[in-house]
């Protein structure tokens, strides 16, 4: 079993490429779902807290029924309210604390760099802006079941749900920041087109990001004879 564990990352990585450059989106989410929960020993509809050391099913259930579903709503609780709904000894909490502190916080700003003169068949940019807010070091991913040391790494694309159309993808290792530049082609039906912007870990479930946004398609520039 570790040794499959080993080598399924590396596996879903390459199934990622091929559903990448066949552009098929929602296929390469799931892959990208699925490294998730292989390094985390989670099924995708397990609760987020499950993550967390010394969360059982029990208390992230009991959890859930408070209103507290996600390692985020966690830590935004005052320190008595959470110390009171987890009802754990002090060294299970600073242990369960030191990894809410290293789950990545990262605020994402993009921008379509000259959205206002996209024609059909343009090439397009979209930059991203990347930066994590947790103080300290990043460090490897709390991943007990996992057979090695782990350290996320993320994934940014542009893709059309409402087609299936996978547009652009790059990989990212985010320390502190990171700017990431998203290139594809503008389609040729001119008009607004609704695109969705996201963002994937690969080893923690629950701070994956997407943002819709429009692409106003001009008509392409005919060319002088």
């Amino acid at each position: 079993q570790k040794a499959v564990l080993r080598e399924a990352l590396r596996l879903i990585q390459a199934m990622v490429d091929v559903m990448s450059s066949s552009g098929w989106l929602k296929p390469a989410l799931a892959a990208m779902e699925v490294s998730q929960m292989v390094v985390q020993a989670l099924w995708d509809s397990s609760p987020n807290l499950m993550q967390l050391p010394h969360v059982t099913q029990a208390l992230a259930t009991a959890c859930g029924e408070a209103g507290v579903e996600t390692v985020f709503d966690l830590m935004d609780m005052e320190d008595e309210d959470r110390t009171k709904l987890l009802q754990m000894p002090e060294n299970k909490l600073a242990a369960l604390a030191g990894v809410c502190n290293r789950y990545p916080n990262v605020s994402l700003e993009y921008e379509v760099v000259d959205a206002d003169e996209v024609a059909a068949g343009d090439a397009v940019q979209v930059q991203v802006k990347l930066e994590r807010e947790n103080e300290g070091d990043v460090g490897p991913v709390h991943a007990p079941n996992y057979p090695k040391e782990k350290e996320e790494a993320w994934w940014l694309l542009v893709g059309d749900p409402t087609t299936n159309q996978l547009l652009s993808i790059k990989r990212v290792s985010l320390q502190r920041k990171a700017t990431v530049k998203l290139d594809f082609t503008a389609p040729e039906e001119v008009g607004k087109k609704a695109l969705t912007l996201f963002l994937m870990c690969d080893a923690w479930a629950g701070c994956d990001q997407e943002y819709e946004f429009t692409l106003d398609v001009g008509e392409a520039m005919e060319e002088d004879d």
